[in-house]
């Protein structure tokens, strides 16, 4: 059997353990692949999903790194490089991945499906980020407030500073202990305010879907006047009209068991006369680009 054959049966065996869930055998069987066929990248992101479903980030990473060497346009190593990068806390260098796979799996024709699993990974990669920034802003504003509590607290801050007199605005006299107080309840009201700034406020109740509590992504209208989302029902007030809005998935549940009927009006629908609803789905996805953090939230 030639050496290109052996590794391409190596590779479909390797694929059978991977589907038994036996993902270290899986990667003796890509290995032994890549020693006779060095060249093969697909081989390389293969084993790489391996590492991946063993949380063996480092070596998924380099198992992507590889394979994106023998062919650039491997938009599933693009994707998990990506994913490895989230995980070893590498959040620029996994946009970047993210990204490429994404024009990678565009320029390839990969089905939509995919596409969007990038996509959201990529709003995941961006959600991670923010928690680990915010995590770290948050250690510091306390390391700060604390301190600076302990400064204006400490017995013998107040001690020298009520041997001195202040003159306000108003011309009275203030002593230096209340010259502390004044400037503690300062640093107070500012520390407030930063943390104000620093928590998100909350997804505006039109993109948000009742049934499912997250936020919609794909929303679709209906010849009947009714509005529907990919994930769930969900409605709100616009003048004088109510309307719903179903997650695709839940629509698609109802018809199944109840029938071409519209959940809301009764009148006759089927998932065909559904409409994406573009200008609400542009709204969603603007709203995420700005506020990373709502994306599974």
């Amino acid at each position: 059997m030639a050496t290109a054959d052996r590794a391409e049966q190596l590779k479909l065996q390797g694929n059978q353990c991977f589907q038994k869930g036996k993902f270290l055998a899986a990667i003796d069987m890509y290995t032994e692949a890549i020693v006779m066929a060095p060249g093969r990248s697909t081989y390389y992101s293969n084993r790489a999903l391996c590492h991946s479903k063993l949380d063996k980030w480092e070596n998924c990473r380099e198992d992507c790194e590889h394979a994106l060497k023998f062919d650039a346009l491997n938009a599933k190593a693009s994707y998990m490089l990506g994913t490895s990068h989230m995980h070893l806390l590498a959040f620029d260098a996994a946009v970047e991945a993210l990204q490429t796979a994404l024009n990678s799996a565009e320029k390839t024709k990969k089905p939509k499906a995919f596409r969007e699993d990038i996509i959201a990974e990529l709003r995941r990669v961006k959600k991670r980020q923010w928690l680990h920034t915010q995590k770290q802003r948050v250690a510091r504003h306390e390391k700060v407030k604390n301190q600076l509590q302990k400064l204006f607290g400490a017995s013998h801050t107040a001690e020298v500073l009520a041997t001195q007199a202040t003159v306000t605005s108003d011309n009275t006299i203030r002593s230096g202990a209340e010259e502390a107080d004044a400037l503690m309840a300062y640093v107070e009201h500012m520390a407030a305010c930063y943390e104000r700034d620093m928590y998100p406020g909350e997804i505006p109740d039109y993109f948000m879907c009742p049934i499912s509590m997250e936020i919609m992504h794909d929303p679709v209208t209906t010849p009947n006047g009714v509005s529907y989302v990919k994930f769930a029902m969900i409605f709100f007030y616009y003048t004088n009209f109510v309307f719903f809005r179903y997650e695709r998935r839940c629509l698609e549940e109802h018809l199944r068991h109840n029938g071409a009927i519209d959940p809301l009006t009764r009148k006759r629908l089927t998932l065909d006369m559904l409409r994406p609803n573009t200008s609400l789905k542009a709204a969603i996805q603007d709203y995420l680009e700005k506020n990373s953090w709502a994306f599974e939230y």
